[in-house]
């Protein structure tokens, strides 16, 4: 399916109502880095020993590298492979399957009386933080706070799209519309229909002042 004129028709509404975007829009510019040829995208597979999801390899090729998305945008390809929020910045394990088939979180999180200053110990934070949890995905976004969203690149679950909570204690969990996971396209495409519903409200209100 050709999703190049349904994003594009969506952007430039977005851009035409760009005074009445939400404050996530408005601290970003409505941009995309350079589209990547499709040699590029193969070499990038070859090279990790995967095979991208058809619709994100789409994206990258028609719509842009990276740029105007969720968060703080979506990071370019070669980024979606550096696990930003640790310190060592570790290449994520590709090839590794993703573990997880549904929403995550270790029991310690729920025991902790976080109101009273308690916290956990350093050993529980660094298993939970630790980079395997998050194998077979690629970052595709930060969302903010260390927190990211997912895109599963091996493993059962690949295609769809995942939230790493961890940096707010809140795990590992996918992303769901109408109960139903997304693959990144319906992800990036609800994201842009909830962004021009807010804008609709906004316009309809101005109106009636």
């Amino acid at each position: 399916m050709d999703y190049r004129k349904d994003i594009l028709e969506k952007i430039a509404f977005i851009k035409a109502h760009y005074d009445s975007a939400s404050y996530e829009v408005k601290m970003k510019e409505i941009i995309f880095n350079k589209c990547l040829s499709n040699a590029e995208i193969t070499a990038f597979e070859r090279k990790f020993s995967i095979s991208l999801p058809d619709d994100y390899k789409y994206f990258l090729s028609e719509i842009g590298n990276g740029g105007f998305g969720c968060g703080y945008g979506l990071k370019p390809l070669e980024e979606t492979v550096i696990d930003f929020k640790l310190e060592d910045k570790p290449i994520i394990n590709l090839i590794q399957p993703f573990r997880y088939t549904k929403e995550w979180n270790e029991e310690w999180v729920y025991k902790i009386d976080w109101d009273n200053d308690e916290h956990p110990t350093l050993k529980q934070v660094d298993n939970y933080m630790d980079v395997h949890h998050i194998f077979g995905c690629l970052q595709i976004a930060h969302f903010g706070h260390g927190c990211t969203y997912l895109l599963v690149v091996s493993g059962s679950e690949k295609g769809h799209v995942w939230f790493d909570g961890r940096a707010d204690y809140s795990g590992i969990f996918p992303e769901l519309v109408n109960e139903q996971k997304q693959t990144f396209i319906q992800w990036y495409l609800n994201w842009l229909n909830v962004e021009i519903e807010y804008i609709k409200k906004s316009l309809t209100s101005q109106a009636s002042c």
